[in-house]
């Protein structure tokens, strides 16, 4: 992903003054230098240079990283550990190869969306001899995905996934098309909570956006490349800009803010071996990513209906909006121009769930722990909900606050919209 050269420099910036050491959500929890922002720069560059070996532990070391950014954030040097973190990791996956289930997965299912529907079905039946959570809501993770699950939950998945309930080009519902763009779904609104992309739909009709929603899409690859494949990741990359190039497009917009994060960072990574073509198309593809706060402050005026409910909630920032993306002000501008909506701040809004993708799946009891922080500060606000922009940090959020018996409601930024009607 990164040539050693740079990776080295990356290293060599660090000064070793532990400022991201205070602020690694994985280091607060298990107190070991080595798992520390601060270690894993200083074990990163031994590996590069050959002065410590690839083994065991460090592809453990590195599989406990969130990439959650709080380390760059705080880096008074500027270290980007993430760079060596995924750097570190595609080199483990070209030297000890990846699990099996992530081969099958990553190779086969993930570019094929029909198949990888068919596997999650066929593999979800599976849950019936997994007991649900008392709520009923929550059930383990299909056997096909125990590799990746270690016991953690997850909702089910839902009947019918969102690209079969609407056409590939969806017309407003209230006048003539102001704007056209590309819905960029993402697998966790596709296969497991739709409604999030039918408010979605809805909340763009009403204000005269034409919706293109390319059945060719498939997922935006973060899980792949962010495993150290990154062969099957730029192949993604490739599947998915191949989608959207067959229709002009005012701006794509993304409900997730993973998914956000690789249209507009990443992908620029991933093609940096490409010929000048690629690098081309991502460059004019990532420009047009927003992530649907961004679109909802900048390119829409919000509705303002009347609401004779208030609704008090709190606002999680996700790492990949917040740190990532650098939004944190747009999410919290369009609750506040929402009718019976009130905003109350957690003390540490930023502050990482625990979730971090597949981390959550394999490193779940550490995940558990960062996670509790977050569960203590959302019940001090004595908000009734918890609202967020991104799935993955509503997935760690429902299972946490569950597991808590809390009464705190999760739903993403845009699901309050559509019920303000906005």
């Amino acid at each position: 992903m990164f040539p050693e050269k740079i990776l080295i420099q990356e290293a060599e910036k660090c000064s070793r003054c532990g400022a991201c050491a205070t602020h690694c959500p994985v280091f607060r929890e298990l107190q070991r230098e080595t798992y520390s922002s601060r270690g894993k720069t200083e074990v990163a560059e031994g590996l590069v240079k050959g002065t410590l070996p690839y083994s065991h532990y460090t592809e453990d070391l590195f599989s406990k990283c969130l990439l959650c950014l709080t380390c760059k954030a705080n880096c008074p040097a500027g270290v980007d550990q993430g760079k060596l973190v995924l750097g570190i990791r595609a080199e483990l996956a070209k030297r000890r190869g990846l699990p099996l289930s992530k081969k099958i997965a990553f190779k086969y299912l993930l570019k094929n969306r029909s198949l990888f529907e068919k596997a999650l079905r066929a593999f979800s039946y599976l849950q019936m001899f997994a007991p649900p959570k008392a709520d009923g809501q929550l059930r383990h993770l299909p056997f096909f995905l125990s590799a990746f699950g270690k016991g953690r939950l997850i909702p089910d998945l839902s009947k019918t996934p969102l690209r079969k309930e609407f056409p590939e080009v969806i017309p407003p519902s209230k006048g003539p098309a102001e704007m056209r763009v590309g819905f960029f779904s993402g697998c966790f609104i596709d296969f497991v909570d739709p409604s999030i992309g039918r408010s979605l739909i809805r909340v763009l009709g009403r204000h005269g956006v034409e919706v293109v929603f390319p059945k060719k899409q498939t997922c935006c690859g973060i899980p792949v490349f962010m495993s150290g494949d990154l062969e099957n990741g730029l192949a993604l990359l490739k599947i998915n800009l191949e989608a959207f190039a067959a229709s002009p497009l005012d701006a794509v917009v993304v409900g997730c803010a993973t998914c956000g994060t690789a249209l507009k960072e990443s992908y620029k990574i991933l093609v940096e071996g490409e010929g000048q073509e690629w690098k081309d198309r991502v460059a004019a593809f990532s420009a047009k990513v927003m992530d649907i706060s961004e679109f909802l402050t900048q390119k829409v005026q919000l509705n303002r209906a009347e609401k004779r409910a208030l609704q008090k909630v709190t606002y999680h920032d996700p790492c990949h909006l917040n740190r990532s993306q650098g939004i944190t002000d747009q999410p919290r501008q369009v609750l506040k121009n929402l009718s019976g909506v009130t905003l109350v701040e957690m003390r540490e809004p930023g502050r990482c769930c625990g979730g971090g993708g597949s981390f959550s799946f394999y490193n779940y009891d550490l995940s558990k722990q960062i996670s509790r922080h977050k569960v203590e500060d959302i019940g001090k606000t004595g908000a009734s909900t918890v609202v967020t922009g991104c799935p993955g940090c509503m997935l760690q959020l429902k299972d946490q606050l569950g597991q808590k018996d809390s009464p705190v409601e999760v739903k993403h930024l845009i699901q309050v919209v559509d019920e303000a009607g906005g």
